[in-house]
């Protein structure tokens, strides 16, 4: 007679991938649409991402202020869309 232990199935434990740039970049490119319009996702471009920062490139100083302020909410967004906290800190670079 076979256990109990036997006749269940095993959980097999994944080691969750790591999410690269360009799925940062796309995630961040549709919050960007969602919260600001096709204008804002034109204005505001995703220009790198390392050590869980993303450093968003506004065209013009206008579209910095809104992004600097909107900064924690944009990350939370893009998190949420994702399911871990793949962003920690959304950052201002120089501007396009």
């Amino acid at each position: 007679m076979r256990t109990l232990k036997e006749l269940l199935p095993r959980k097999q434990l994944t080691v969750p991938k790591e999410i690269d740039e360009k799925t940062i970049f796309h995630i961040a490119k549709q919050v960007l649409v969602e919260e600001y319009g096709v204008r804002g996702g034109e204005n505001i471009i995703p220009s790198f991402y390392k050590d869980k920062k993303l450093f968003l490139a506004p065209r013009s100083s206008l579209w910095g202020s809104e992004v600097y302020l909107m900064r924690e909410h944009i990350a939370k967004r893009i998190n949420a869309i994702l399911g871990s906290e793949e962003v920690k800190e959304v950052k201002i670079a120089q501007q396009v």
